[in-house]
């Protein structure tokens, strides 16, 4: 094999700034996630999109098992973390309180109008490339249709995923593989490494429909992710 079809198969996929206007927010906002190689994590790898002058403790992190089927196929993990501030919103949201409907609104719309956050999805199975972009396109989707992001940047950001991670198609998601996104105000960086540490990914987007995009995909109703990372605020407090 040649060293361009080794590079074809997966060294980088992309590495790009991207610049995009500012659509107007309406009644939600979000936020963003990503910055530079700092080592961290348990396994002893870089983690590629740093965690510094965010919060710690129970209120500043949410996480969540996602699991697929009627067998409960466990799929992937996530983790999102916050700054101090967006950190005692929702420990003013959250403790000592029952989680009701309306108290899981105000959480989620608070993580939506964070402007300091970080994020890593971590697989726990393997994947083809077309389950992988059909899971970012159906969270995304309910950003949509919940007026988070708009119609048409939802059809632009949809029809640009197969492009960056078309090289994944032979290759597919693995178990162990993670995607770190790493939001500082309207400023998304993208990251997507291999299980064997290999930087696969590296983008970074302007735009406040990026980051929308991003966290309105966690935290829109109906998504996949929503629910089980607000019931995780609650099973961690003290």
């Amino acid at each position: 094999m040649s060293a361009n079809s080794k590079t074809n198969r997966g060294c980088v996929l992309a590495r790009a700034v991207r610049t995009a206007p500012v659509p107007r927010l309406g009644r939600w906002a979000v936020v963003p996630l990503w910055l530079t190689l700092t080592p961290l994590g348990a396994s002893g790898q870089s983690v590629p999109a740093d965690t510094l002058d965010l919060a710690a403790g129970p209120f500043a992190e949410m996480h969540m098992l996602l699991q697929k089927t009627i067998f409960q196929v466990d799929v992937l993990t996530v983790r999102v973390r916050f700054d101090d501030e967006v950190a005692a919103r929702l420990e003013a949201l959250s403790a000592g309180r029952r989680l009701t409907a309306s108290v899981a609104d105000s959480i989620a719309a608070v993580a939506l109008e964070a402007r300091d956050a970080w994020a890593v999805i971590e697989y726990v199975r393997d994947v083809n490339l077309d389950q992988f972009l059909g899971g970012l396109r159906d969270n995304m989707r309910r950003a949509a249709q919940a007026g988070i992001i708009r119609d048409r940047d939802y059809d632009v950001i949809s029809a640009e995923l197969h492009v960056w991670y078309a090289p994944l198609e032979e290759r597919k998601i693995l178990n162990g593989d993670r995607i770190y996104y790493r939001i500082r105000g309207d400023t998304v960086r993208t990251v997507y490494q291999g299980v064997d540490g290999e930087i696969l990914l590296d983008q970074t987007e302007v735009g406040a429909e990026r980051r929308l995009a991003v966290m309105g995909g966690y935290f829109a109703p109906k998504s996949s992710f929503r629910k089980k990372l607000i019931e995780s605020l609650f099973a961690t407090r003290p």
